[in-house]
């Protein structure tokens, strides 16, 4: 089910895994890619759960998966975590950058969350990574693409978003995927400023 990937891929990885250990410039190792984005997109994500009358599903580029280990409140309620908001009855958290989630799923779940992951991937490597989160899903995928350039650098001085496309050229790709895979809806979101605001999301699939 997993796709072969290039080495500059591979070497990714391995930049990550320092950076989730050690963390930036930026920020310490406790707060770098700890899954912060998530939270945006928590009712969307449970609309689609709901609506495909989903039970289970894979984080696929989890991060440190902040939110699923800790409470949330959503319209003044708590919950212990996101997957108890979801009403999720079973979860796959994958992250090759961090050691306890750096197992490859080895089961399709009903549904793929990948936020803020696609961009940070080499351009040679994104239709086998996209590949990889369709062949995954049962039901439905959600996926989330910033379009710009990231605050962060990489060690060797490349912006950490390695594939930056425009909203169009991201739904011609998902266009593939949705013929290849009819089986399985997209919900795949194009994100055009950091902040999210002022139209800054835009639904491509």
């Amino acid at each position: 089910m997993k796709n072969k990937f290039s080495e500059n891929y591979q070497n990714l990885i391995k930049i990550y895994a320092d950076i989730h250990k050690n963390g930036t410039a930026w920020d310490d190792a406790e707060s770098t890619f700890d899954g912060k984005s998530l939270k945006y997109f928590f009712s969307p994500i449970k609309q689609v759960i709901d609506l495909t009358k989903s039970k289970s599903l894979i984080d696929f580029g989890c991060g440190k998966a902040k939110f699923y280990f800790n409470k949330i409140k959503m319209k003044e309620i708590e919950y212990n975590n996101v997957i108890e908001f979801w009403n999720i009855k079973d979860y796959f958290l994958y992250d090759p950058g961090v050691d306890e989630f750096s197992i490859y799923p080895n089961i399709k779940m009903d549904g793929v969350l990948c936020i803020d992951v696609v961009e940070h991937i080499p351009p040679e490597d994104v239709m086998n990574f996209i590949e990889d989160i369709f062949q995954l899903a049962k039901k439905f995928v959600f996926i989330v693409i910033s379009c710009y350039e990231g605050k962060k650098q990489l060690p060797d001085g490349r912006n950490v978003h390695l594939s930056i496309k425009n909203p169009k050229e991201w739904e011609k790709i998902i266009l593939k995927f949705k013929v290849k895979y009819p089986n399985i809806s997209p919900y795949v979101i194009c994100a055009t400023n950091r902040d999210g605001f002022n139209d800054g999301f835009i639904a491509v699939s």
